[in-house]
C-alpha cells in the first residue's frame, strides 16, 4: 500500500497556518518517496530548498498536469494537497530508463543519445505495453481484409520501433520542442520485407516513400488508439488523418509522434484518517479470502 504522511508542507514557500516548512522527517519522506518511484538522482539530498530537489518535484507536478513541457508546478507540496495525494498515489508516475528494452510487439531502436530520449514515465512503458500487444493481437486474430490495405504475415509484421521519449532527469530535449516530462514518444515508421526487421529516417515526405509498410501503419496506429489511449498522435499521411488515426504537425512525415495523458489518480494513504481506512479495507479483504474456501 502507498503510504505517504506529512506533518506539513515541503519544498517552496513558507509554513501556512502553522504547520511545519520543511521539517526533516517530511523532507526525508518526500525525498524517499520519489527515489522509491525512480527519480534516484535526489537521494543524497537532505534540505526541502535543495535546487535539485525543488527541480525535480516540479518535473513530477508538469508529469501528473499532463504537461510535455516542464513548465507547471511551483515545487511545493501541501499536505493533501494535489501533489501530495499523487505522490501517495497507488499509479503514481515512476521514472525508468526505457532505452534497451523491448515488449510483446514493440522494440527500441538505438539511433540516438540515450541520456536525451532514453527515459519515460512509467506510464508511458504501461501505454507502450498495451500497444504492443493490441498490435500482436490484431496480427493474430483472423479478420476480414482491411479495405485498401494487405494482409500482414506475423513473421513479416515490424515491432512498434520505440525511438526517443525523454531525457535522463527530464527537462529541455535537445532537437524536441516537448518530450521534456515523459508523456511523449517518438516512434520510426515500419518497413516492407525485406527491411520489416530494420528502422530508417525516411526523411522529408517520408510516408510517400515505396518502402513503408501501409498496412503495418494502420494497424500500429489502430493499435495505439486503442493502447494508449493518446492525447495526440502527430503523423503527416494524409490517408491516416482522413482515418482519423493521426494529426499533420510541421516535421513529422518519417515518424509518430504519440503524447499520452495522466491515467485517473489511485488514491494511496495520504493521511491518518485514509491510512486507517486502507488498513480496514484491507483487513477486510484478508478475512473474505480466509473464509472463502469454507463456503
Amino acid at each position: 500500500m502507498a503510504t505517504l504522511l506529512l506533518s506539513g508542507s515541503v519544498g517552496t514557500g513558507a509554513a501556512k497556518k502553522g504547520q511545519p516548512h520543511n521539517a526533516a522527517a517530511d523532507v526525508s519522506a518526500v525525498r524517499d518517496r520519489l527515489v522509491q518511484l525512480g527519480y534516484d538522482w535526489i537521494s543524497t539530498i537532505t534540505s526541502g530548498t535543495d535546487k535539485e530537489f525543488i527541480r525535480t518535484i516540479k518535473l513530477f507536478q508538469s508529469i501528473c498536469a499532463g504537461h510535455p513541457q516542464f513548465d507547471t508546478g511551483d515545487g511545493r507540496i501541501d499536505p493533501e494537497g494535489g501533489t501530495h495525494r499523487w505522490l501517495a498515489a497507488e499509479n503514481a508516475p515512476g521514472w525508468l530508463k526505457i532505452a534497451g528494452m523491448s515488449g510483446f510487439g514493440w522494440q527500441n531502436t538505438n539511433d540516438f543519445n540515450v541520456d536525451n530520449g532514453g527515459f519515460t514515465t512509467t506510464w508511458m512503458l504501461e501505454a507502450i505495453t498495451a500497444a504492443g500487444i493490441a498490435y500482436q493481437m490484431e496480427l493474430i486474430i483472423p479478420r476480414p481484409a482491411l479495405t485498401g490495405f494487405a494482409m500482414i504475415s506475423p513473421k513479416d509484421a515490424p515491432p512498434l520501433w520505440i525511438r526517443e521519449c525523454s531525457p535522463k532527469h527530464g527537462g529541455h530535449a535537445g532537437g524536441h520542442g516537448s518530450h521534456q516530462t515523459g508523456l511523449d514518444v517518438d516512434m520510426r515508421l515500419p518497413l516492407l520485407p525485406p527491411d520489416h526487421l530494420k528502422w530508417t529516417d525516411l526523411g522529408t515526405n517520408g510516408f510517400k516513400d515505396r518502402r513503408l509498410n501501409r498496412a503495418a501503419v494502420k494497424l500500429q496506429l489502430q493499435a495505439i488508439k486503442v493502447g494508449m489511449k493518446p492525447r495526440l498522435v502527430f503523423f503527416n499521411d494524409p490517408e491516416f488523418i482522413r482515418l482519423g488515426l493521426s494529426t499533420k504537425f510541421p516535421n513529422h512525415d518519417q515518424h509518430y509522434h504519440v503524447r499520452i495523458s495522466p491515467p485517473g489518480r489511485k488514491d494511496g494513504a495520504f493521511s491518518v484518517a485514509t491510512l486507517a481506512g486502507k488498513a480496514v479495507q484491507a483487513t477486510v479483504q484478508s478475512i473474505g479470502e480466509a473464509l472463502a474456501p469454507l463456503f
